[in-house]
């Protein structure tokens, strides 16, 4: 199973290229560090349904957001995850393969329906794996 998302998309397109990103030049994400890569293509992610693990994520995503670009609120943007805060790769799983960046929050909030919905349709359960298809 895989979800996918497209660049020209102009509902997902900062998601998009954001995933793209982390996929493909991992070296332009934060955390930055040399050799870092970040799995959804050739290593699967797994779906994480316990809303506790999914809370650390979220919140060790926000922290890095706000090291990296200081406080944000009061904007329209959000702290974009990838790996999802839903997956067991999430940014607290401890080997900084993950990345975030300040995107568009009605963007962020609608990749975050599309990736329910595939779980939804695609029956996807706890430690359920798929991958990431960003086409554009």
């Amino acid at each position: 199973m895989e979800l996918v998302l497209s660049q020209k998309d102009p509902a997902v397109n900062e998601s998009a290229l954001h995933i793209y990103d982390a996929l493909n030049r991992p070296e332009r994400t934060f955390p930055s560090w040399p050799g870092k890569t970040v799995p959804g293509v050739k290593e699967p992610l797994h779906r994480l349904v316990d809303k506790e693990k999914q809370k650390k994520n979220r919140t060790r995503s926000i922290k890095e957001c706000e090291k990296v670009w200081g406080d944000y609120k009061g904007t329209d943007l959000q702290c974009d995850e990838y790996p999802y805060a839903s997956t067991k790769e999430g940014s607290n799983k401890g080997d900084n393969r993950f990345s975030v960046r300040l995107i568009d929050g009605t963007d962020n909030e609608t990749g975050g329906r599309r990736l329910d919905q595939m779980y939804t349709l695609n029956r996807i359960l706890d430690g359920d794996a798929f991958y990431m298809k960003i086409t554009n």
